[in-house]
């Protein structure tokens, strides 16, 4: 049996679906959790992210990505950050390490840890356990002469109370030989991941029944990854998965079915490994 569904609220633009516009759904299904974010993580990840940009000019740090200049590295409420480090400092390098909580501008900063060091493994810092919170990790390398050689700064922010994403079949009815895609939509604040696992249903009668998909037909050759904290590797629902960044959004092939007329329903795991969400949306084959 179907409803009909009004989402006033979002502004998505998942199969063109604008604001107040009404989404034919499956009364059993719901293809998304919480509503469209004005993000503000971008903004002050920006902020921290050109501090190193300007400030972080010398060779003892990576460089960061252009492309993460307003990206952040989420990290779970009470879990231990690990930052990327070299394996030593130079000897008679020292390196001051502080974690902040800082505002949505980067600015009002409350120190929260501390400490000056030569060991690199001391790095490492426990996170406040507190959902929705923003941080400045600062790392600054002086020299034995107290000059500064390099300094970098990661932004940092813990997973906020409130996943807000949608999965939605691209077409609500297709032909037998045509390709089937779904898409994923992160609203944000949080990354999400999704399974890699995912279920199809066909309806018979009045029931669902699970549609066997085929075998892998073989090996595929993936690129070396390799990991930092920027791979955030903790918030995978799988283990080879990927993350979605915050206004981003995932197009996915469903293959390896073999389609016959009638009416079907995919069901798939979105969200973190923490915090799994089951999203489900319909289509048909004809």
């Amino acid at each position: 049996m179907k409803r009909l569904i009004a989402i006033s609220t979002l502004s998505i633009f998942l199969m063109g679906c604008t604001a107040s516009k009404e989404i034919e759904v499956d009364e059993e299904t719901k293809n998304y959790e919480g509503t469209y974010q004005d993000l503000y993580i971008q903004n002050f990840a920006t902020v921290v992210n050109s501090g190193t940009e300007r400030y972080g000019q010398g060779n003892v740090f990576r460089r960061h990505d252009p492309y993460r200049l307003n990206g952040a590295i989420e990290v779970y409420p009470g879990s231990v950050y690990e930052p990327d480090m070299p394996a030593n400092l130079k000897e008679g390098y020292t390196a001051k390490i502080t974690l902040e909580e800082v505002n949505r501008h980067a600015e009002q900063a409350k120190e929260i840890f501390s400490i000056t060091t030569t060991n690199l493994e001391e790095a490492k810092v426990k996170i406040p356990n507190e959902p929705g919170k923003l941080y400045r990790y600062t790392v600054e390398v002086r020299d034995a002469n107290n000059a500064v050689k390099d300094v970098r700064y990661d932004p940092l922010y813990t997973t906020f109370d409130q996943y807000n994403m949608a999965m939605k079949i691209m077409k609500d009815v297709y032909k037998k030989n045509e390709t089937i895609t779904f898409i994923i939509e992160n609203w944000g604040p949080n990354y999400i991941s999704y399974s890699k696992d995912l279920e199809v249903f066909k309806k018979k009668e009045d029931e669902w029944v699970k549609v066997v998909r085929q075998e892998d037909p073989g090996f595929v050759t993936l690129p070396l990854k390799i990991e930092t904290a920027w791979s955030m590797s903790y918030l995978k629902l799988d283990e080879d998965g990927d993350l979605i960044m915050p206004l981003e959004n995932r197009s996915i092939v469903l293959d390896r079915y073999e389609w016959e007329e009638g009416q079907y329903k995919l069901k798939i795991q979105v969200g973190s490994a923490k915090h799994p969400y089951t999203l489900e949306d319909t289509f048909r084959v004809e």
